[in-house]
């Protein structure tokens, strides 16, 4: 299934890129059109439109702290690539100003999983929290140096070699302030994963 053209009022445009703010009833249609109702989608969230070689894609995505995009169509792809510039995702916390707690994750799918399963209370989660999304291995270094002043670190990184090592390397950084959040999902090799199947 093609996701449908969004028209509207608002957009942002850079080089071969949309991007196009979404409404309430927006990211409502956006999830029905991908059969995705079980999720929450992050005000964070645009559709993207990319042009490449006299194609046009049609997905959604959220926006590095370099002005790239993270961008996926579920429908075609199994996990989410770099537009134009690459770096981490930077999403503060909406009720408090500045926050001692932050949450990291590999990327913004478990991201959506996240904010989907608090919205639910599916599990105890913690609470206002500054979000880090890594999107590819070479942001980790200016992801990590960016969480160092944080009380309380959460990972949510994924259960493989990869997600492990990530997570290994900032509990030695950062030994008193890290907390290993894998655990509560185990049995799945990823945040999402284990949303998917609580959701169903």
């Amino acid at each position: 299934m093609k996701i449908k053209k969004i028209n509207c009022n608002y957009c942002y445009t850079a080089g071969n890129l949309r991007l196009v703010y979404l409404s309430d009833e927006d990211r409502k249609k956006l999830l029905q059109q991908y059969s995705m109702d079980k999720w929450a989608l992050s005000p964070h969230i645009y559709f993207v439109e990319y042009s490449s070689f006299s194609k046009t894609y049609r997905g959604y995505g959220i926006k590095n702290i370099h002005g790239g995009v993270e961008f996926i169509n579920p429908n075609f792809m199994d996990s989410p690539i770099t537009l134009e510039n690459y770096g981490y995702v930077f999403v503060a916390n909406k009720r408090k100003a500045f926050s001692e707690n932050c949450c990291l994750f590999y990327d913004f799918q478990d991201y959506l999983a996240f904010i989907s399963a608090y919205d639910k209370s599916i599990f105890s989660l913690p609470e206002l929290c500054d979000c880090f999304i890594l999107s590819h291995v070479r942001n980790f270094i200016p992801m990590v140096a960016a969480t160092d002043d944080y009380k309380n670190i959460f990972m949510f990184f994924p259960n493989n070699d990869i997600g492990n090592t990530i997570a290994m390397t900032i509990a030695h950084r950062n030994l008193k302030h890290v907390h290993n959040c894998s655990i509560l999902y185990a049995a799945n090799e990823t945040l999402q994963e284990y949303c998917n199947r609580l959701l169903d």
